[in-house]
């Protein structure tokens, strides 16, 4: 049986962002295709989806790679992307795509649920761990970040952009912030009205923050929070661990994001 092209149903259907799109940038095992403002991470890793991204199986990734470099166009329509380069053309059917949910707003939990996984992320020591340097007005953000209410214009005026890499680990702590508020029924508006702005931070980043807004995370992310109605404690805490894995703090900076918010919600 071939495998099957996945997909998250963000991004369905798939020419809702325009008709023509350039590759934006290029890694090994993934890319992205840059389609107005909005990126589409499509990538080759088996256990691992963005909000915005589609899993190809190895055979097609590979077929369509020399054929993917910055700056090179590609034309969407529903049934298929077509990539076009000096080396020619190459179309990549989407007629069998398998649609998932990385949306986090229909997802219900108890607050002893809550408190679980605000107990597993507790015994992380993530804040001596994060990709931030722990000076005192990082203390200060995070100490309003544990209470409700926030002020988030002084909130994201100071996480949004920092830090290093594709995904600043100021940003990362924000998006896993706005997917717990959606995904523990708490008033998540404010904080995707003040993320809805323009950001001075990566395009990458954006789509991560645009997709959260919107309630969608990734797929690990995403399994955790399903995983933890099985109220397995082993099974939660290597989903925990496979989130922390993440890039190279991306996935600590998420999970102390979801702690604070956790900390944040008052418990029944």
């Amino acid at each position: 049986m071939t495998e099957k092209i996945i997909a998250s149903d963000y991004l369905s259907p798939i020419q809702q962002f325009g008709g023509m799109g350039k590759i934006h940038s290029v890694f090994d095992r993934s890319f992205n295709i840059q389609v107005n403002e909005q990126l589409i991470n499509i990538n080759n890793y088996r256990s691992y989806l963005a909000g915005f991204g589609m899993y190809l199986p190895e055979e097609q990734f590979r077929a369509i790679m020399p054929y993917v470099e910055p700056g090179n166009l590609v034309k969407i329509r529903s049934h298929s992307l077509t990539f076009y380069s000096t080396k020619g053309t190459i179309v990549l059917p989407l007629t069998d795509v398998a649609f998932v949910s990385l949306q986090v707003k229909d997802l219900t939990f108890t607050a002893a649920e809550r408190n679980s996984l605000k107990e597993i992320l507790t015994q992380q020591n993530l804040v001596e761990k994060i990709g931030l340097p722990l000076e005192k007005r990082a203390l200060e953000i995070f100490e309003v970040l544990r209470h409700p209410e926030p002020d988030w214009q002084q909130v994201t005026a100071y996480l949004i952009g920092r830090g290093k890499g594709l995904t600043p680990s100021g940003d990362d702590l924000l998006v896993a912030y706005q997917a717990m508020f959606y995904a523990f029924d708490q008033p998540a508006e404010k904080l995707a009205t003040a993320l809805a702005v323009p950001l001075s931070t990566t395009d990458v980043s954006k789509a991560y923050i645009s997709a959260s807004i919107k309630g969608y995370v990734n797929s690990l992310i995403y399994r955790l929070l399903t995983d933890l109605k099985s109220q397995d404690q082993q099974l939660i805490e290597k989903d925990v661990k496979d989130v922390m894995k993440i890039g190279h703090s991306s996935g600590i900076d998420l999970c102390f994001g979801m702690l604070l918010a956790l900390e944040s919600i008052t418990l029944e």
